[in-house]
């Protein structure tokens, strides 16, 4: 039987994402999300701030579920209680409005993170509870990389099919 992989075997290294502020604006955003994509990295927004000690720290992070849902986000909610209703002109209006928003509204905050020495299961286990696709990896406190759902996904893929490498489902998410 395989030794289980550790967290830091599939943390991707911080450099292979792009930061925002969490006070820039979702526009922002959007050509920030462009422009990873055209340079091949993750389609993952480290969102960063400052604390009081004026530390710049991640505070979450925003991919394109979040870019999509987050320029709509009074619409989805006002939909759940009264149900939809569609109007033409409607995504652009909600866009042109929702482009204003500053990316701390539409984040996905930090949750949990998980020590890169702890078993893989570890960081399924707190993906799970969390019930997000992205923790930081830490090392000594300090936030050394990202682990994703779907590099855990490629390492399961890899592991039923007996062949190892990168799997398909991880070269998709990138």
């Amino acid at each position: 039987m395989p030794m289980e992989k550790l967290v830091k075997d599939l943390t991707r290294p911080l450099d292979q994402y792009c930061y925002i502020k969490e006070d820039e604006t979702v526009q922002e955003a959007l050509q920030l999300m462009d422009k990873a994509r055209e340079e091949d990295k993750h389609l993952c927004l480290v969102v960063v701030g400052t604390e009081a000690s004026e530390k710049e720290i991640i505070k979450g992070f925003v991919t394109p579920t979040e870019l999509v849902f987050g320029l709509s986000a009074h619409f989805l909610k006002g939909a759940q209680k009264s149900g939809p209703i569609f109007w033409e002109g409607q995504l652009e209006a909600e866009c042109l409005e929702g482009v204003k928003k500053r990316v701390g509204e539409i984040m996905v905050p930090i949750k949990a993170c998980v020590r890169e020495t702890e078993l893989l299961m570890e960081a399924v286990f707190l993906l799970n509870k969390y019930q997000v696709d992205f923790l930081p990896a830490i090392s000594k406190e300090e936030v050394v990389g990202i682990i994703h759902i779907y590099d855990i996904l490629a390492h399961i893929a890899s592991l039923a099919s007996g062949k190892q490498g990168v799997s398909k489902i991880r070269a998709l998410h990138k």
